[in-house]
């Protein structure tokens, strides 16, 4: 029997999920931000938040978007770098207001979103979500990391009832970006 009450209603984002060759080194930071008492550690997937939308794009949209971000990566070989920690407002309710996303900005460019009436507001510059915190912290930096290989994917998130920073999610339709190839010119 589910017990879980989904009444509340959820938010929808668009994240990059980079490759598990990465996210090990991330959930060993996330488990240090824990353990130094950020306790919404665990609250988000480990992922970047890329927009906030009012509906999941369909397949032709992530792809689209994940062409444009791949384009934008070729400006730095084809790699996704992490860069310093910072905060952006993540439209999900905490104790005293809204909390943000805390994490590694992602020095990716300017991503080119596709036009859509489904798109509320985007992050720039993205950053992976190691945290969603209610307050401005100082935390040890992340080790610099860089991947290319990387999902697009529609994020539901919803807020369990009755308590503070616990989370449900669903990550729905994965689109992998292109592979990365190196232009080569022959002589």
């Amino acid at each position: 029997m589910d017990t879980v009450d989904r009444s509340k209603k959820a938010s929808h984002y668009i994240i990059l999920i980079p490759h598990r060759e990465v996210l090990g080194e991330l959930e060993k930071y996330r488990q240090r931000l824990f353990s130094l008492g950020l306790y919404g550690s665990y609250s988000f997937p480990l992922c970047a938040p890329i927009a906030s939308v009012s509906r999941p794009f369909c397949l032709k949209e992530l792809k689209e978007l994940a062409n444009n971000i791949r384009k934008t990566s070729m400006e730095n070989d084809g790699k996704i770098i992490t860069g310093t920690n910072i905060y952006q407002k993540s439209g999900l309710p905490g104790n005293t207001g809204e909390l943000s996303f805390f994490g590694p900005e992602l020095n990716i460019g300017k991503i080119q979103l596709i036009e859509s009436d489904k798109l509320l507001s985007a992050f720039s510059p993205p950053l992976i979500c190691t945290a969603l915190v209610d307050a401005n912290k100082d935390c040890e930096q992340v080790p610099a990391l860089s991947f290319r290989a990387a999902c697009i994917a529609n994020l539901a998130i919803r807020m369990l009832e009755g308590t503070y920073l616990s989370f449900e999610w669903k990550i729905i339709s994965p689109v992998w970006l292109p592979a990365y190839k190196k232009l080569t010119f022959s002589i």
